[in-house]
C-alpha cells in the first residue's frame, strides 16, 4: 500500500455556494447528484435538475419578500433540505439548521433569539411547530414534504414571466450565510456564524487533500457542519453522487443498493459497523478463520501481495463490494478501529475538525496517513501551537458568535482563533490532538495530565467502550462502560489492566481506581461523551 507524499489534487476556482452550484451544472450536466427512495420509488435527481429546483425554490422565496431573513430549517436528511438550504443561502438569507433532537423550550427559546419568522420544517415536526408558532411569532410555516413541490411550480411560473431577481442576486462572500449552534459537551450552545467563503474554502480544501471517486451515502444529520461540508459539498463538487439515507435501520439495505466508494461517519457508527463483522463472523462459527486470515493477509502486506479484498470478499460484500474508505470525524476513533478496517482493506481516514472553522482543519489522505493522526492541515490554513493549544488563522475561521461579543472576543487571541484543543505536528506535518484544554488535570505540584491521553490507553482494552478519566481530590480516576457482556472481563482483569496502564505512565499519571459503570455516559448530539464525574453519575456503580 502507498504512503508516502504526492501533490494535492487539482481542484476548482470557487469563491460561493452561488457558484458552486452553477459549475457543478455546468460541469455535471445529466449525471446524476443524488439517489433516494420516496414512496417506494427510487428517485433520481441530476446536476442540473438540481440546479433548477434551487432557482425555482429561490425566486418564489423572492417573491415572498423573504430577503436578507433568517430562516430556519428542521427535519430529517432530504434533498428538499437541501434544496431548501441552498435556496435560502444564495439568496442572500441566513439558514439556521436545527438540531430536531431540541427540546420545544430550547427550540422556542432559539427562535426567538434569532427573531425567526419563517421556517422550513418537514412533516414529523410540523405538530410542535404549529403548537410554538404564536409564542415565537413565526409567521410563514414551510412544509417541506408538502409546500414545496408547490412552491416550485409557481417558482416555475415566475421564471417563465422572466423574473430574474434571484438568479441575478450577487452573493455577498464575507457576509454571514448560515448560524450554526455547537452543542459541546460543556456550557450553553453558542451560534457560530459562518460566510459563503469560510464555507466554500473549507470545501475547496478538504477535496485538495481527499479525492472521491464513486458515490457516496448521507448518513449524518445535515445540522451538522461536518456533515453538510464532508457528506454534500465536498461529494457534489468532485461530480459524484449522493445516496440518501432514509434511516439508520435501513444502512445495511442502501449498501447493497448503492453500493458506495466511500462514507463519511462518527465514530459511534464506524465502531458498531466494525462489532458487527466480528458478530457475524462469531454467529457463523468464522471468528478463529478470521482471525487467521487477517494474520496470512498481514504477512503477505510485508511482502507487498495485497489480498484483502479477496481474503474479506463477503465482508467488503456486506458494503456492497466497492467501498474503499471511510471518513472519520466529529469525535476521537481509538486507533484499533482504524487499524481492524485496514485489515480488511477499507481505509478509515481520521479528520479533525471544529464548527468554528467550517468545520474540516485536517484530515489523512489518501494514501498519505499516519495511525493516531488527524492527517495533515488543509491547504490555506495556518495552524500554530502555543503552550500545547492548538491555534488556526484563515479562510475557514468564524468571525464569531452570534450575539455574543463576549464569547467572541475569548476564542479570538491576536486574530487567531483559540481552539481550545490540545496537539502536536510530528515532522512531517501531520497534527496529533492530545486532549482539551478544559479537561486538563492540574495536579497540586503543578504538572498537567491530559484525561484523553489516559483514556486512549483504555480503548486498547476489548472489553472497554467508553471511559472518562478524571481527578478526584489528589487522585486521577476512570470510570469506564464495558456493555452488558462481562465475559470478557471480571475484577482480576481489571487489575491485572489498570497495573499494566500504570506501568507504561509516569509515576504522577498513574490511575489510583477503576469505576464500572452500568450505563453508557450521556452525549451531546454528535454523540460525544458529556465530560462528567462519578459524583454527577446515576446508577450503582462498581469499583475496582
Amino acid at each position: 500500500m502507498k504512503n508516502r507524499p504526492y501533490p494535492l489534487n487539482v481542484v476548482p476556482q470557487i469563491s460561493n455556494l452561488k457558484e458552486m452550484v452553477e459549475y457543478c451544472e455546468k460541469t455535471y450536466k445529466n449525471a446524476t447528484a443524488f439517489q433516494f427512495e420516496k414512496n417506494n420509488k427510487k428517485i433520481k435527481i441530476s446536476f442540473e435538475q438540481f440546479h433548477q429546483d434551487i432557482t425555482t425554490l429561490g425566486t418564489i422565496l423572492y417573491s415572498m419578500r423573504l430577503k436578507q431573513n433568517n430562516i430556519a430549517l428542521i427535519g430529517e436528511n432530504s434533498y428538499e433540505w437541501i434544496v431548501s438550504y441552498f435556496a435560502t443561502v444564495n439568496g442572500g438569507n441566513i439558514i439556521v439548521p436545527i438540531n430536531h433532537g431540541i427540546s420545544e423550550d430550547e427550540l422556542i427559546s432559539l427562535l426567538l433569539e434569532l427573531n425567526i419568522s419563517t421556517i422550513f420544517v418537514s412533516d414529523k415536526f410540523m405538530n410542535i411547530v404549529q403548537k410554538i408558532k404564536k409564542c415565537t411569532g413565526l409567521q410563514t410555516i414551510i412544509c417541506m414534504e408538502q409546500d414545496i413541490p408547490t412552491l416550485l411550480s409557481q417558482g416555475a411560473t415566475l421564471l417563465d414571466r422572466g423574473e430574474r431577481s434571484f438568479i441575478d442576486y450577487s452573493v455577498q462572500e464575507d457576509v454571514c450565510c448560515t448560524i450554526l449552534y455547537t452543542s459541546g459537551t460543556a456550557g450553553k450552545p453558542k451560534g457560530v456564524m459562518l460566510s459563503h467563503k469560510n464555507i466554500v474554502s473549507d470545501t475547496i480544501a478538504s477535496i485538495k487533500n481527499v479525492y472521491f471517486a464513486g458515490t457516496s451515502i448521507l448518513v449524518l444529520p445535515l445540522y451538522h457542519s461536518f456533515a453538510f461540508t464532508a457528506s454534500v459539498l465536498c461529494i457534489l463538487i468532485s461530480g459524484r453522487t449522493i445516496s440518501i439515507n432514509q434511516n439508520l435501520k435501513n444502512l445495511r439495505n442502501d449498501f447493497n443498493n448503492y453500493q458506495p466508494q466511500n462514507l463519511i461517519l462518527v465514530p459511534m457508527i464506524v465502531e458498531s459497523l466494525y462489532k458487527q463483522i466480528w458478530m457475524q463472523a462469531k454467529k457463523n462459527r468464522k471468528d478463529c478463520l478470521l482471525h487467521c486470515l487477517i494474520m496470512l493477509s498481514n504477512c503477505l502486506l510485508k511482502l507487498r501481495i495485497d489480498l484483502r479484498k479477496k481474503l474479506f470478499s463477503s465482508i467488503h460484500n456486506s458494503f456492497g463490494g466497492k467501498l474503499d474508505f471511510i471518513i472519520s470525524g466529529g469525535a476521537p476513533i481509538p486507533n484499533k478501529y482504524v487499524k481492524g478496517f485496514r485489515d480488511f482493506g477499507i481505509q478509515i481516514l481520521n479528520g479533525y475538525g471544529i464548527t468554528e472553522c467550517s468545520p474540516v482543519l485536517a484530515v489523512n489522505r489518501n494514501n498519505y496517513f499516519r495511525d493516531y493522526s488527524v492527517g495533515q492541515v488543509l491547504d490555506g490554513i495556518h495552524l500554530k501551537i502555543i503552550d500545547g493549544e492548538i491555534l488556526v488563522k484563515g479562510d475557514v475561521v468564524t468571525t464569531g458568535y452570534y450575539n455574543n461579543v463576549q464569547e467572541t472576543s475569548l476564542a479570538f487571541q491576536d486574530g487567531w482563533f483559540n481552539t481550545g484543543d490540545l496537539g502536536y505536528l510530528d515532522n512531517n506535518g501531520f497534527l496529533y490532538i492530545t486532549g482539551r484544554r478544559k479537561n486538563l488535570i492540574i495536579l497540586s505540584d503543578g504538572k498537567n495530565v491530559s484525561p484523553e491521553e489516559l483514556e486512549d490507553h483504555f480503548y486498547r482494552l476489548d472489553y472497554v467502550k467508553e471511559v472518562i478519566v478524571y481527578q478526584k481530590g489528589e487522585h486521577i480516576e476512570a470510570e469506564v462502560y464495558i456493555g452488558e457482556d462481562r465475559s470478557q472481563c471480571n475484577d482480576s482483569q481489571i487489575k491485572q489492566d489498570l497495573k499494566m496502564i500504570n506501568n507504561q505512565l509516569p509515576k504522577h499519571k498513574n490511575i489510583s481506581k477503576v469505576i464500572i459503570r452500568q450505563t453508557e455516559f450521556p452525549k451531546t448530539s454528535t454523540k460525544k461523551i458529556r465530560r462528567i464525574t462519578s459524583n454527577a453519575t446515576t446508577g450503582n456503580n462498581e469499583q475496582t
